[in-house]
């Protein structure tokens, strides 16, 4: 489940990043099917996620990210 990761103190750097990174690869892949179709407001917002999905993965690489509600 896509920001699961936000509510659980106890999963491992690995998992987040897995998480993270299939984040990622889903958002671009939306990206992309909506712009194809036309859908250029739901692709920005995809974009926006994926902007999104990037700053958290640096901030766990540099060891500053921590879980919003957990």
């Amino acid at each position: 489940m896509a920001s699961a990761r936000h509510f659980f103190k106890s999963q491992s750097a690995e998992q987040t990043r897995a998480d993270i990174t299939a984040d990622i690869k889903n958002s671009r892949k939306a990206q992309r099917d909506a712009a194809a179709n036309g859908q250029h407001r739901a692709a920005e917002m995809m974009r926006q996620g994926t902007d999104e999905a990037l700053d958290e993965l640096n901030r766990l690489d540099n060891g500053t990210w921590k879980p919003n509600h957990a």
